[in-house]
């Protein structure tokens, strides 16, 4: 007894030691001295640095069917995925909702009823093991696909009926939110996918054929809405992923005022004689938000650019970009496997002040019962637990 006396004298000296001379920090180390990187969780900044997975089987990667085959693979493509350099990950969700979530119809009448059986568990379990492997999911919600007219189901009344819109929030998206919307391994939400390919050319948009051209305000209405109803229940920032500069400050301006979290363009070849970030600073979008490029082309040197990831980084980190990530990593055509690595690696090692891999500092140093805050409660908790 006098030995287990000591033992636990000096853990609670130690423990001491931990709250009274280094104090708690709710704080990420490498933001404390660097301004750059979107606005995270508990005041903390991240600087997305990754890639697209997309979808490991359109539209159903959550499913219960197949499940333990498909995780099995996710999981190798997680592991390669950090292996070279990827620490975040965007993520499609439900994409044109053909698998998931669940309607009463299928002709865009229909109401959402739910999710499929244990979509939820699902997107818990891969979200940890991307957590597991300091990677963070950058989850997106629905995509411009929804409103494509030529196929055999339609769900883009999500966007223009206020009925179903608000059974797709209140029954698909606020259960997600709920569960994962104290998940560190969770980087951000994205409301819609290139919304702009949905929305009617009378109002700057560019909808191709059979997608229904929606107006300006009803898009605007659905991110809204949508916003709204994550920041009630989630941590993690939100946003939109912009198809081009051109719809966030370079020729136009659709997506402020919605109270987003930050902003996110796509970068594509196609408009970089317009619309290219390496001339046009973030400042000069006169934006309110950090911006930060959600898709890129996976292959710069082959580009008009001629230009390596790392150069193209460094070039973005000047003109005050937050963020970074290459299409795709399961994309068959146009991937970036290979691609990261070593530009990546070497682009953390040159800037370590930026909150690259960082938690949300919701700890403290000598926090034994994990409330967030290391004080004496701790330490009769650490006393219990020894002599139990």
């Amino acid at each position: 007894m006098k030995k287990q006396g000591f033992s636990i004298l000096m853990v609670f000296v130690f423990l001491f030691s931990l709250i009274g001379i280094t104090g708690v920090s709710n704080k990420v180390h490498a933001a404390d001295t660097n301004s750059g990187g979107i606005n995270w969780m508990n005041n903390t900044k991240y600087w997305p640095l990754g890639a697209d997975y997309a979808w490991k089987d359109w539209g159903s990667d959550f499913s219960d069917n197949g499940w333990t085959d498909r995780f099995t693979k996710i999981k190798a493509d997680f592991d390669s995925m950090a292996s070279q350099g990827v620490h975040a990950v965007r993520w499609w969700v439900f994409c044109d909702s053909w698998a998931a979530p669940l309607f009463s119809s299928t002709d865009g009448s229909g109401v959402c009823t739910g999710l499929p059986d244990k979509w939820i568990d699902h997107m818990i379990e891969a979200t940890n093991y991307a957590k597991s492997k300091n990677m963070k999911i950058y989850y997106t919600f629905t995509s411009f696909d929804v409103a494509k007219t030529n196929k055999a189901f339609y769900h883009g009344s999500i966007i223009d009926n206020l009925t179903v819109r608000k059974s797709f929030i209140d029954n698909a998206v606020t259960p997600i939110v709920k569960a994962l919307g104290n998940n560190e391994g969770v980087m951000a939400w994205d409301v819609v996918n290139e919304p702009e390919w949905m929305i009617s050319s009378n109002d700057g948009g560019n909808p191709g054929e059979a997608i229904t051209g929606f107006s300006l305000s009803t898009v605007r209405s659905f991110v809204k809405d949508m916003v709204d109803c994550i920041h009630q229940y989630a941590k993690q920032p939100v946003s939109v992923g912009s198809a081009s500069m051109k719809w966030i400050g370079g020729q136009y301006n659709f997506w402020s005022g919605l109270n987003l979290d930050f902003y996110d363009f796509h970068w594509y070849d196609w408009a970089t004689p317009w619309f290219n970030p390496l001339r046009t600073s973030a400042a000069a979008l006169k934006l309110d938000r950090p911006v930060m490029i959600g898709e890129m082309m996976p292959d710069t040197m082959n580009s008009s650019l001629k230009m390596s990831h790392e150069q193209v980084l460094e070039g973005l980190l000047k003109n005050g970009y937050s963020g970074y990530m290459l299409w795709a990593w399961t994309d068959s055509n146009t991937n970036c496997v290979g691609k990261t690595s070593p530009d990546f690696d070497e682009f953390v090692k040159n800037h370590p002040e930026l909150p690259i891999t960082a938690t949300s500092g919701s700890y403290a140093k000598g926090d034994v019962n994990d409330d967030g805050k290391a004080d004496i409660t701790d330490l009769f908790s650490l006393r219990d637990a020894l002599l139990n």
